[in-house]
């Protein structure tokens, strides 16, 4: 009986280490990809090394097959696997907007709300492409 209360205990807590992730990814097409690994890691991220990225944490996201749009309120510090430091200057309670332009590779934000909306603008990104 203690066998197998003590085997009990293990395998429960392997399942709560293991078998409660929440790892999810999403394609987005030309490379890209949303990554959540749980927690406040949730990114979007190019398995091409010129792509670019959107470092944690990605609140919400849409895509077509030219744009992606996001909105991202930063984890600081920022960890050391993206590839660039950004530069929040609101800092980490303030939400911001990015934009990705698929085809030219370019990653524009971090964003406040009416920059973001100017560049939706000035590169044509269609008003039916909106977070849900």
């Amino acid at each position: 009986m203690r066998i197998i209360c003590s085997f009990l205990i293990i395998y429960l807590f392997v399942l709560g280490i293991h078998g409660c992730t929440s790892d999810y990814t999403e394609n987005l097409g030309s490379g890209y990809f949303y990554r959540n690994e749980g927690g406040d890691l949730k990114d979007i991220l190019c398995k091409k090394p010129d792509g670019g990225e959107i470092p944690a944490t990605v609140l919400a996201y849409a895509y077509n097959k030219d744009f992606i749009i996001a909105k991202q309120r930063p984890r600081l510090p920022q960890d050391p696997l993206y590839e660039k430091e950004y530069r929040y200057v609101n800092g980490r309670d303030t939400v911001y907007y990015w934009l990705i332009i698929k085809k030219k590779k370019v990653v524009i934000g971090p964003l406040n709300e009416k920059n973001f909306e100017k560049e939706r603008k000035v590169n044509n990104v269609p008003n039916k492409l909106k977070f849900e």
